[in-house]
């Protein structure tokens, strides 16, 4: 596998991959896929998301895009990709010319073949959609390899994985600042969106079920410093040193008029305390 196209490390997943049946991988669970859109649509393979085309693999949801197969680039240039079901995808679903003319694909570039000369074209970086990123809201990224760039490790959390003094897996830190990359630095539950690079600590990753180890995306979600305190009474309690307590005051502080203004669940207690 190409450098660029590692993503993550993982100690010990190899033999635990083989024995569960997952394609021979060598330096991650992160594999490059190139696959018939049409073809996996027609399996139940494919979903669309706000954020990508998910395709099923054994049993694992993994995030890509979709670009035409042969695409007339002497007269057109080279293609634009697409990660949602944007107007110009409609269209051509309208006009019968989307089944059986789209790859999926996750990787930072493609190779092209012009479908009137033939001429080849490898390791092409292309570029997003102007209507898909304005559907999916897209701010961190306009090509393949900033698509490439967000993506992360669908990681299973009974694999044998090694992990800090926390129980976070090795490279939470990389994950968790991709995930919230992603996500624009938006909460999920308030939906404060914090633009100052200096402040964005104040959005954190939160593991919904509580495993650690279970960094799929279905388990993940961004929550502001008082919603991420406040979640469970577990978090309740874990917010409550001296450190914790000095950050939460920090963010409302800096944030209440735009928490009041979202009716953040929780800022109106806390100013009443």
């Amino acid at each position: 596998m190409d450098t660029k196209q590692k993503l993550y490390d993982f100690t010990g997943l190899s033999d635990k991959l083989d024995q569960s049946g997952y394609p021979k991988l060598t330096e991650s669970r992160f594999q490059v896929v190139r696959k018939d859109l049409t073809e996996e649509e027609k399996r139940g393979n494919v979903k669309f998301k706000d954020d990508g085309v998910y395709l099923t693999i054994n049993g694992i949801e993994h995030k890509g895009y979709m670009y035409i197969k042969a695409p007339d680039v002497a007269r057109y240039g080279y293609p634009s990709f697409h990660i949602t079901n944007c107007h110009v995808i409609d269209d051509q679903r309208f006009k019968g010319r989307f089944d059986g003319h789209y790859f999926w694909h996750n990787s930072n570039t493609v190779d092209l073949e012009d479908r009137v000369t033939k001429e080849r074209h490898d390791q092409v970086e292309l570029r997003l959609c102007s209507k898909c990123r304005a559907k999916a809201s897209v701010e961190n990224y306009n090509n393949s390899q900033g698509f490439f760039d967000l993506l992360d490790i669908q990681e299973k959390s009974d694999f044998n994985v090694e992990l800090d003094i926390f129980g976070y897996v090795k490279s939470w830190r990389q994950i968790s600042k991709k995930f919230r990359i992603e996500n624009n630095f938006t909460c999920n539950n308030c939906n404060l969106k914090i633009e100052k690079i200096m402040d964005q600590r104040y959005i954190q990753v939160h593991h919904k079920n509580g495993n650690k180890q279970l960094n799929a995306r279905e388990n993940l979600e961004c929550l502001c410093t008082l919603c991420h305190a406040n979640v469970d009474a577990t978090h309740q309690h874990n917010f409550q040193s001296r450190r914790s307590i000095i950050e939460i005051r920090s963010f409302v502080a800096k944030y209440k008029e735009e928490l009041l203004s979202l009716n953040n669940p929780y800022i109106k207690d806390y100013l009443g305390n």
